[in-house]
């Protein structure tokens, strides 16, 4: 053998025995520089805050706040009320963001250990690539905003994924899982309920249909429960057997053929709209389900897959075809799914459990094509939340600086009194009154949890005529020493 040969060889046998960082360094790294990569970081530490979630961050009967309640009664999600009034109510954004984040990074974790244990365990870039590919859901990125409403919900999906391999090992303590876990998601934030039967049914492997099915219906029992909870609990504290749905969300019960019809056009106009935005998760999907069906030892699994990916999909259609209501993007938390499992399972051990899978190793080109597959998702994702961040965060920097200089104390030590300008057509449109509220909120935190009033006609009638900025110094009016003006800015174009 030639030097040149041994050389070779000796390199060869020392990468062959590389070691892999330990598991639980390498899943903290990733998700960290994932949580850097994205921004994710930007948003915990410095938190855009959505108008309608304040309610989840102040105490009660704080001025300008609706009351938590009412989310009981229109949305049924009782157990977010118990962590506002145990958590939420004592904190800041600051510290809900914090919060969300940690526990959205526990639920990335908790994906992935469930992976590796049903026997997903690419080499480690590759699996650095699955782990991004897990974080960067682009649409989990819609739902950082609201960190004191939807806290619980992601807190509810951690300990739910980090205890599934344990209920696994027995078919009572699994139904239990199943029926307690979906139960609290509906509770909470009902979306967050597709991970469980998701992630159960790639655990159970090549299991029985009978196994797959006993999955779902108890997913589906754990739906009914909750459903029935918050019924009950409303009809407790306001006589009301049921959820009022809101009026903004336009409901449209199904009493009727026409009724079906309307509702059917909701639903189609929606998921239209929704795979328009991600189409490309869609086009991953595809071609890992359509290879896994044509591979003898992933069949089994994709198809196991493809049906709860479609029990999924089919819950939300259902609901809106019964109700009217059609769920917005940010709402379709399973869509994102539709492309990361599939091409997970593509990298499954291919380990011979079964006699004909001894004959079917794993070609290069089904590797290739599943690792471009999550190069794909996970830059599109990464692409998505840094867009998305960036866009909130650039809006808060706008609001915070121009609350900062209507708030500034003057030469008497004392702060002005401050008023808001909106033109009205835009104030009285959804997008306005949402940024509206949300720049009523950003001067409150500058002036010690004083709200803002709107400008009365002759005061907005000035800083219309005065207008060159933002704030507008209007010096006395009336008995107020010092009044100062803001007029909001134009709603962004990330609200429509």
């Amino acid at each position: 053998m030639t030097s040149a040969s041994l050389a070779r060889t000796a390199t060869a046998v020392s990468r062959r025995s590389l070691p892999r960082p330990p598991r639980k360094v390498f899943v903290a790294v990733v998700v960290l520089g994932a949580c850097v990569l994205t921004r994710g970081f930007s948003q915990a530490v410095t938190p855009f805050i959505r108008h309608d979630d304040w309610p989840y961050l102040v105490p009660a009967n704080t001025p300008g706040v609706t009351s938590v309640a009412e989310h009981d009664l229109y949305e049924g999600r009782w157990l977010n009320t118990l962590w506002w009034a145990v958590i939420g109510q004592h904190g800041t954004p600051t510290s809900a963001s914090l919060t969300y984040a940690v526990a959205y990074a526990l639920v990335v974790a908790g994906m992935w250990r469930v992976l590796h244990l049903s026997g997903i365990r690419p080499r480690p870039a590759v699996d650095a690539l699955l782990g991004v590919a897990l974080f960067a859901s682009a649409v989990w990125v819609q739902l950082l905003y609201w960190p004191g409403a939807l806290t619980p919900s992601v807190v509810v999906a951690a300990v739910a994924l980090w205890t599934l391999p344990w209920a696994a090992h027995s078919r009572w303590r699994l139904g239990v899982w199943l029926v307690v876990g979906e139960a609290c998601a509906v509770l909470t934030y009902p979306p967050v309920g597709v991970l469980l039967v998701l992630f159960a049914v790639v655990l159970l492997r090549e299991a029985r249909w009978r196994a797959v099915l006993a999955v779902i219906t108890g997913w589906g029992a754990g739906f009914a429960l909750g459903v029935a909870t918050a019924y009950t609990l409303n009809w407790i504290d306001y006589g009301y057997f049921g959820i009022k749905i809101a009026y903004w969300r336009d409901p449209n019960p199904l009493t009727s053929l026409g009724a079906l019809a309307t509702n059917l056009g909701r639903w189609a106009e929606a998921a239209g709209t929704l795979w328009a935005s991600q189409w490309w998760v869609a086009v991953v999907g595809v071609v890992a389900v359509v290879l896994g069906l044509r591979d003898v030892v992933v069949r089994t699994r994709m198809q196991r897959l493809v049906v709860a990916l479609s029990v999924a999909g089919g819950l939300d259609a259902a609901l809106a075809l019964v109700t009217g209501v059609v769920t917005e993007n940010r709402g379709q938390l399973w869509s994102w799914y539709v492309g990361v499992l599939p091409v997970a399972l593509l990298l499954m051990d291919r380990g011979a459990r079964q006699p004909e899978e001894a004959l079917a190793p794993r070609s290069r080109t089904l590797d290739r094509v599943a690792t471009a597959a999550l190069v794909v998702l996970a830059v599109g994702g990464v692409l998505a939340w840094r867009t998305d961040v960036g866009e909130h965060q650039a809006t808060r920097a706008q609001y915070a600086a121009i609350a900062e200089a209507a708030t500034r104390v003057g030469p008497d030590g004392q702060r002005p009194f401050v008023v808001i300008y909106m033109e009205p057509t835009l104030r009285h449109s959804r997008e306005g009154g949402i940024m509206a509220g949300t720049m009523r909120m950003a001067v409150r935190a500058d002036q010690d949890g004083l709200l803002p009033v709107w400008c009365a006609p002759d005061e907005c009638a000035q800083m219309i005529a005065r207008a060159s900025g933002p704030v507008i110094d209007l010096g006395r009016v009336g008995s107020r020493p010092h009044v100062v003006g803001v007029i909001v800015p134009n709603p962004p174009a990330w609200i429509y």
